[in-house]
């Protein structure tokens, strides 16, 4: 949701409300204030998650780390 509205045409994107200016700060700063350290915590399960879903570059995928040449995909 935070990604969501830190961009840079949310205010065109989000109805419901007739304040649209400064959207990010004010929902990080009133869910801060209700859950305080929960968008930090957010943060962190979401790089982690990102780090473990982070796809070898193509060369990983093509190469045998243990002989140095290439791979076939069948065995």
């Amino acid at each position: 949701m935070l990604e969501f509205l830190n961009r840079p045409n949310s205010k065109e994107l989000v109805s419901g409300t007739m304040d649209r200016v400064n959207l990010y700060e004010k929902f990080r700063s009133k869910y801060e204030q209700l859950f305080p350290g929960s968008i930090e915590s957010l943060q962190q399960q979401a790089e982690a998650r990102k780090l473990q879903n982070q796809k070898a570059c193509m060369w990983d995928t093509i190469t045998d780390v243990k002989t140095g040449g290439f791979k076939f995909g069948f065995s």
